[in-house]
């Protein structure tokens, strides 16, 4: 896959942002920004604050939809500007999971891997954890109800598009107990990278 890359320096265990860029536009980059300073307070004792905005160079960004990736510990270490494609995603199948932690977002997904690959046929997982609906492999969700749209109130990842939709209050955070979702009529996958409402599957295609 063609990328820019920039190098910085190299450490220990390393964390992301991704981040879209579309039509020379950097996309909820206060809510990136905000993740990625808290993650480095909380990990590393780092009170140093950076705007990535400052760092990012759009016309590095050639492709319709760019993902920056900035790979961080202490420190940043590593951006890269990767063509991206929407995932075709029609299935779901609940997978449990009392154990999974995800509340970084580290580089290795090794953990999340192994469950994801317990997929079967479906094309992506819901995760449930202590019998309460999380996250997908690699996205936030969302469920509708009597035309309004909830949040696990614990998911995984706190997701910055998550973020930015909860301050907007067009979802509300809410723990969706895996015994509840007959109650709702479809389920939204969303992250950095796709917007709300782009893959919506109807809840005949979750898999239980």
């Amino acid at each position: 896959m063609p990328a820019y890359f920039i190098n910085t320096t190299t450490c220990m265990e390393y964390l992301l942002e991704t981040i879209l860029i579309k039509n020379n536009r950097v996309y909820n980059i206060k809510y990136h920004n905000e993740r990625f300073n808290r993650s480095r307070r909380m990990l590393f004792g780092n009170n140093k604050k950076i705007n990535l905005r400052k760092l990012i160079d759009t016309s590095k960004a050639i492709f319709p939809i760019t993902k920056c990736r900035i790979t961080y510990n202490n420190e940043i270490s590593n951006i890269e500007y990767i063509a991206y494609n929407y995932p075709k995603i029609s299935s779901l199948m609940l997978i449990n999971n009392d154990a999974i932690e995800y509340k970084y977002k580290y580089q290795n997904r090794t953990n999340l891997k192994k469950i994801f690959d317990k997929k079967g046929r479906a094309h992506d997982i819901v995760i449930v954890k202590n019998d309460k609906l999380t996250d997908t492999y690699f996205a936030n969700i969302a469920l509708l109800k009597n035309g309004k749209w909830y949040t696990p109130m614990s998911p995984l990842l706190e997701g910055t598009r998550r973020a930015k939709l909860i301050e907007k209050k067009k979802i509300i955070p809410k723990d969706i107990a895996i015994d509840s979702i007959d109650e709702y009529a479809s389920i939204v996958i969303f992250n950095a990278m796709i917007p709300f409402g782009k893959i919506n599957i109807t809840m005949d295609n979750l898999i239980k």
